[in-house]
């Protein structure tokens, strides 16, 4: 499957509504899961697996983010740039082999991640959100970013 868009299917009822997340096109198994909250112009990534075998899906839960993909895979599409702008009920599905980050543009903004494979820090890496081999056109010179963000480096090829 590849990376894709989809909207929460949303149930209401007199009590309020519910929202299912995993769309039904989607058949994976999702074991792990975390939420972040953020401010405007925080800036996280970009992280991948260096397994390569991690699947998520992003489910934005509040606010308005950019999030941005590239691929790792091998191939033509090797380092193919995605940008997808995503608010409340967006939900992205990101396939194996897939860089992801992601830049905040609501004033507060909560995201949940589901994952295929539980964090093990010794297979999350990354790479430096400005990195030059790719050349990711984010919308800020100056992102708010995690010690760990700041201190990525470029990404190195296998």
């Amino acid at each position: 499957m590849i990376q894709k868009k989809f909207k929460g299917s949303l149930f209401k009822d007199k009590r309020g509504h519910l929202v299912e997340i995993i769309p039904k096109k989607i058949n994976k198994k999702f074991i792990y899961s975390i939420v972040t909250y953020s401010k405007r112009n925080v800036l996280r990534g970009m992280h991948y697996n260096k397994n390569q075998e991690e699947e998520k899906l992003v489910y934005i839960l509040d606010g308005e983010i950019l999030d941005v993909t590239v691929n790792l895979n091998n191939g033509k599409n090797f380092g193919k740039i995605k940008y997808t702008k995503l608010k409340k009920n967006d939900i992205l599905y990101i396939p194996k082999g897939f860089a992801h980050g992601y830049k905040c543009i609501g004033k507060s903004n909560t995201v949940l991640y589901l994952l295929t494979q539980k964090y093990l820090a010794k297979n999350n890496l990354g790479f430096i959100w400005n990195d030059k081999k790719f050349k990711i056109k984010w919308p800020i010179k100056n992102p708010i970013l995690s010690g760990k963000d700041k201190n990525l480096k470029e990404y190195i090829t296998k």
